[in-house]
This record gives structure tokens, C-alpha cells and sequence, in this order.
């Protein structure tokens, strides 16, 4: 091809990302897009890194024709816009000088929003904005299902934690309780025997309100609801952030302490309940009072069982605290026996569990 023959007006229409350049990488020539990237640049390495062919020491423009002469691309980065990296042909056209026409490749999109670039900028015969288009449609939908799949995860996760809530409340309720306990009972029955203080071990109150029944017969449910959530409050108060309180149902509560197995603890923390469930507490117009009992079950009295065993222990503590006097608290030591005490008073052992405490009733 003769260069004489050559209209690079026309060529630009045809190749708007063209570059001429001579045997000394001077720009002769270039496309009306490409030169919105060189803004005016005399030579080709004044914009343009050459990375394919890497050109060594030898000029930029030798690598280009060293490409042309053997049908390979070329890739050229821009230096003002490192991420640019154009690709495309090289064809000598006589006198020395390369025809280099190039495209966007992979970085079309960047390079669209970096220079601004319309379909006008483009080939006829280039589908640069159909690929763009494409390429926004796909990041659309990708997008909207990212983000569905977000808020579906998100109703996930809010179905699960309602199917462990109290709605009362806001505690663990009966199905939250019993993971909660599954969970312990893994992790701490790994060892055949517990002794105790094992930080491993834990602790299960069981508590229930007494004169609860009285005050929801006189004062009606509304009230009682309002009662209810004051001892849960009470109850939140008076734990750590790292233990489980749960309202199985009614006016019962259930306290799991990982870690706890002090008996001076949870004496002292039984006791400070109790003294706050007795607090008289205005509930809208009415003042009301009532007080609790507490039966506690300590899983290093109960090596290598399910956690159904404690909990059924810590329920048979508390009803044995009813039986005592009410507003008392039972611990069940796991051979048949309770020891009783009311506030900082302790009282000897008064009684044994009618039922072995590793069996049924």
C-alpha cells in the first residue's frame, strides 16, 4: 500500500483510534477518539507505554514494526491512565512509517466513563456500545441479585432469630432455650468427668414467679404482661452479656450461665434477683408486688448427660424450693438432695428429691 493513496481524513472515520506514526515514533496522524487520550502528544512515547512487544532498549517504534512484520498484537498502556491498555494491529504503509489501529479491549467500560467517549467515537462497524451495553445490563442484574440474595438472607435471618424469640419478652423462648443448652452440652460433655469450678461446666436456673397468678386474676393480662417484662428486665440486668435467658412459657424463666459453677456465685446472684423480682414496681395505674423461686442445676454434678437431664434437674429444684416455702432457692447437687436457703440465710439441707438425678421422676 502506497501512503500517497492514503485520505487520512477517511481513515479516521473508518478507524477513529487509529495512529501514523514514522520509523521515529512520531505521530503523523491519528483518529479523532485516539487523539482524546494523547491530547495533541508528538510522539507515541509521550502517551504510550509499549508493552507488547516489550521493546527492550531499542525504540518504541522498532518494537511496533518488529510486531508488523511478524502479525503480532501490540498492547500500549497509557501513561496519564495506567489502567488504559490498548490493543490492536500494526501494517507498514511505506516511507517507514506503521498504521497502528487500536481498541479498548477489557477496559472499555473505564475508558467510556474516563474519556467521556460516545457511540460518535466508535467505528460504525464497532460494537464497542452494544458491549458496553451488555456489560451495564450484567452489572444491573448482577446488582439486583446481589441484592436480593442480601435481603433474602436477611428475612433468613429474621425468621430464625423470631423462631427463638419471645415475643413478650424479646428473651430465647422454649426452641431458642433448648439450642441454646444443645449447644453447652456439646462442648462441655467432651470430657467423661466434670469437677467443679470447671470453666468448661455450666449452670441452669430455672425460675418461676410466685403470687403471679393472683395479680393477672386481679389486675387482668395487660398488666400481667407488663409484669412479665419487668422481671425480664430485672433478669437482664442482673446477667452478663454472655449468658442465655429464655421464657419458656407463662411465668417461668430459665437463666443458662456458661462457665459458672461458683456455688458462693450463684447463691449471691439468686439472692439479688429475688431481692429485686420483690420490689414493688408500678405498672400503669397499679403498684404490685411479687417475689420468685429458683432451682439450680450445675452441670459438673452431671457428667457425660444431655441437656435435657439439666434442665429437667433445675426444674425439679424449683419446685422443691416452692415446696419449701416459695421466694427460696433449691440447688439439686446431683445425688438426690437440696440444699435450701432464702436470701443471705443459709439453712441446712432440709430435704431430698423424691427421684434419682440421674433418672425420671
Amino acid at each position: 500500500m502506497r501512503d500517497e493513496a492514503l485520505d487520512f481524513g477517511d481513515v479516521g472515520r473508518l478507524m477513529p483510534m487509529h495512529l501514523l506514526i514514522d520509523e521515529d515514533g512520531c505521530i503523523v496522524s491519528s483518529g479523532p477518539t485516539i487523539r482524546k487520550l494523547t491530547k495533541g502528544a508528538a510522539n507515541l512515547t509521550d502517551s504510550f507505554v509499549v508493552e507488547r512487544p516489550h521493546p527492550g532498549d531499542g525504540p518504541a517504534a522498532a518494537a511496533l514494526a518488529e510486531a508488523a512484520r511478524n502479525g503480532a498484537r501490540v498492547f500500549l498502556r497509557q501513561i496519564q491512565t495506567p489502567f488504559t491498555v490498548l490493543r490492536g494491529h500494526a501494517v507498514p504503509v511505506g516511507r517507514g512509517r506503521l498504521l497502528v489501529n487500536l481498541g479498548f479491549g477489557i477496559n472499555l467500560p473505564q475508558s467510556v466513563r474516563q474519556f467521556d467517549l460516545t457511540d460518535a467515537d466508535f467505528a460504525p462497524s464497532d460494537l464497542a456500545m452494544e458491549l458496553l451495553f451488555l456489560h451495564e445490563a450484567n452489572a444491573a442484574a448482577t446488582g439486583a441479585l446481589s441484592h436480593f440474595n442480601a435481603r433474602l438472607d436477611e428475612a433468613r435471618r429474621t425468621a430464625e432469630a423470631d423462631s427463638t424469640t419471645d415475643a413478650l419478652t424479646g428473651l430465647c423462648n422454649r426452641r431458642g432455650l433448648d439450642a441454646a443448652l444443645l449447644g453447652l452440652t456439646r462442648t462441655a460433655d467432651g470430657t467423661a468427668t466434670r469437677r467443679q469450678g470447671d470453666p468448661a461446666g455450666h449452670a441452669v436456673m430455672h425460675i418461676d414467679l410466685d403470687g403471679f397468678k393472683a395479680i393477672n386474676d386481679a389486675h387482668g393480662h395487660a398488666t400481667g404482661d407488663l409484669l412479665l417484662r419487668h422481671v425480664a428486665a430485672v433478669l437482664v440486668e442482673q446477667t452478663r452479656s454472655s449468658d442465655v435467658i429464655a421464657r419458656p412459657g407463662g411465668d417461668e424463666f430459665v437463666v443458662v450461665l456458661p462457665g459458672t459453677t461458683s456455688i458462693a456465685s450463684l447463691d449471691s446472684l439468686a439472692e439479688r434477683i429475688i431481692t429485686r423480682i420483690e420490689k414493688p414496681v408500678a405498672l400503669g395505674a397499679v403498684a404490685v408486688s411479687v417475689s420468685a423461686s429458683i432451682g439450680i442445676a450445675l452441670s459438673c454434678d452431671y457428667p457425660g448427660v444431655g441437656h435435657e437431664t439439666l434442665a429437667r434437674e433445675a426444674d425439679a429444684a424449683l419446685y422443691a424450693a416452692k415446696r419449701a416455702g416459695r421466694g427460696r432457692v433449691c440447688r439439686c447437687t446431683g445425688f438426690g438432695a437440696a440444699t435450701v436457703f432464702k436470701g443471705p440465710w443459709r439453712e441446712r439441707p432440709v430435704l431430698a428429691l423424691a427421684h434419682d438425678s440421674r433418672g425420671g421422676a
